[in-house]
């Protein structure tokens, strides 16, 4: 599996909450120094000027920036001069599983954005604030939408050789067992035979996968083979037993599982969205 398919399962499975979201201008005092929390700051630079330290590495963002500070990593901000930044921030989690989504990522903290670019960032985070301000039961829902839209420019903007994922025998292996559930979709795999694979007891692959996909293993093949089996419904004259039989599933088991994951069963599934693409 590719890198570009990775990082797609890792984003698919991530968590977001936005705790806070605001725009401001930077009073003189605004500094903080080693500190190391628990959540992940955006910060959107309009204006003025300062400095940002992350994991060692001192930042000068100006107008135009967009910077990242991620959750459980030694970071430093301070005013550098009169000309204190005004910006748009944001406080976010962002989790698979239990393990903070840049413990599991690689990207730069700071980015240039171009002008078009700025402006798109500028309209998302103006609805985030109107949201985070409204308050009512349907705010976090919006927040979130926004931040992925927030989350999306950024990565986009980075580009894909910028973003990696940090390379351990653990994560190598675990990316061995995706490609295996993904090229075996139509076997009925189970957890000792992935374990086996990677040379993993069955107890710490569990443990593993969980850690950084958000699910157990077996919750995600399920989750891959009802994806498959929907494709083949809207796509294929299958029947449902041949569908169930594709994905490696029985086919009342699959049918369970199926309504369970859709709230249809699959015929109605097919017949539903047939109706809707006339």
């Amino acid at each position: 599996m590719g890198k570009p398919e990775l990082l797609q399962r890792y984003l698919a499975n991530v968590r977001l909450s936005v705790t806070d979201a605001y725009y401001a201008k930077c009073n003189p005092g605004w500094r903080e120094t080693d500190f190391v929390p628990e959540f992940n700051r955006m910060y959107l630079i309009r204006d003025g000027e300062g400095r940002i330290e992350i994991d060692g590495t001192a930042y000068y963002p100006g107008p135009g920036h967009m910077v990242i500070m991620p959750a459980r990593v030694i970071q430093s901000y301070g005013t550098i001069s009169a000309d204190t930044y005004e910006k748009y921030w944001c406080h976010f989690t962002a989790l698979i599983g239990e393990r903070h989504l840049f413990q599991s990522m690689r990207i730069p903290y700071c980015l240039t954005l171009p002008d078009d670019v700025f402006r798109e960032a500028e309209r998302h985070f103006h609805r985030l604030i109107r949201c985070h301000a409204r308050g009512d039961w349907t705010a976090d829902l919006n927040k979130q939408a926004m931040l992925i839209e927030l989350l999306s420019l950024y990565f986009r903007t980075a580009g894909l050789e910028r973003i990696d994922l940090p390379s351990s025998q653990a994560l190598d292996k675990l990316n061995v067992a995706l490609q295996m559930m993904h090229e075996h979709l139509s076997e009925r795999l189970n957890v000792q035979q992935l374990a086996e694979r990677v040379h993993f007891h069955p107890n710490y692959f569990i443990t593993l996968f969980r850690e950084h996909m958000g699910e157990s293993p077996v919750q995600y093949m399920n989750r891959m083979k009802i994806e498959r089996a929907k494709h083949l419904l809207l796509t294929t004259a299958l029947t449902v037993t041949e569908v169930a039989e594709a994905v490696g599933l029985d086919v009342y088991y699959f049918s369970r599982l199926f309504k369970n994951s859709t709230g249809f069963n699959p015929t109605s599934f097919k017949a539903a969205h047939k109706t809707e693409a006339k």
